[in-house]
């Protein structure tokens, strides 16, 4: 069985995981993750590569949640463990947990992740092949949810954004950490960038392709702003996040 509370993950931040005042972006973070996963997937046999090249099958982010508990300096190396953390359906809950070199808490992450046929583009729901990819279930870090259901109607539209082929990765998706340029971008071209970020909510509506437009819709709430992505031509939502700053 596997023990994935004794695996530790070094994670390296550098000057392009923050902005121009030094705080960690929102794609500095999702860089982190990133890593983490493809390396702690790796070495439990559950890796995208032989998933693919297997099975057709490849992981699929659908939500994270992230809280900042203290500053990340460039430079410095943080300690990450992950672990299981559930499943309810389809879908695998993750938790993620990064700490200083003091052994202070740095930043955590819970995720919701699903298994995505590549032929069908569909969640995999077969619960019997889902139990294949189930490990010992710990404790959830933070307060986090699957889905977002924003009202399109309550946000205001702030810009456009094309998606670039430079954007998308080995499986044709856009890159997670795209997402998190455009949630930045969005917030400054409204005024509302300015503070170090504290949580992060971000939830996978639709999947964004190669040469269509984006809208950036904008909600400002009490104490956090709530960015939408929408496909150009549908109207649907592709994206949607919130954002606390402090």
């Amino acid at each position: 069985m596997t023990d994935e509370m004794q695996m530790e993950y070094r994670a390296l931040v550098d000057s392009s995981m923050l902005n121009s005042r030094r705080d960690i972006q929102i794609s500095g973070l999702l860089r982190i993750i990133e890593t983490t996963l493809e390396e702690h997937l790796l070495d439990i046999g559950m890796d995208n590569p032989k998933l693919v090249r297997e099975e057709n099958v490849s992981w699929l982010f659908l939500s994270l949640t992230s809280e900042v508990h203290s500053p990340i300096v460039p430079g410095e190396v943080l300690t990450g463990r992950t672990w299981f953390s559930g499943r309810r359906g389809p879908l695998f809950r993750r938790e993620l947990e990064y700490r200083h070199a003091d052994g202070s808490q740095a930043v955590s992450f819970s995720c919701f992740s699903g298994l995505i046929d590549l032929n069908a583009r569909k969640l995999i729901r077969d619960r019997a092949y889902l139990e294949r990819y189930s490990l010992p279930a710990g404790e959830p870090l933070i307060q986090a949810e699957s889905r977002m259901a924003p009202q399109i109607e309550e946000y205001r539209e702030i810009h456009r954004r094309q998606v670039y082929p430079s954007w998308l990765d080995g499986l044709g998706h856009v890159n997670n950490s795209r997402y998190g340029d455009m949630i930045y971008d969005t917030l400054c071209a409204a005024g509302a960038g300015e503070g170090l970020l504290r949580r992060l909510e971000l939830y996978f509506t639709g999947e964004l392709r190669e040469g269509e437009d984006v809208a950036l819709l904008l909600r400002k709430e009490p104490g956090s702003a709530s960015i939408l992505g929408v496909h150009g031509q549908s109207g649907e939502a592709a994206f949607c996040s919130r954002i606390f700053l402090g």
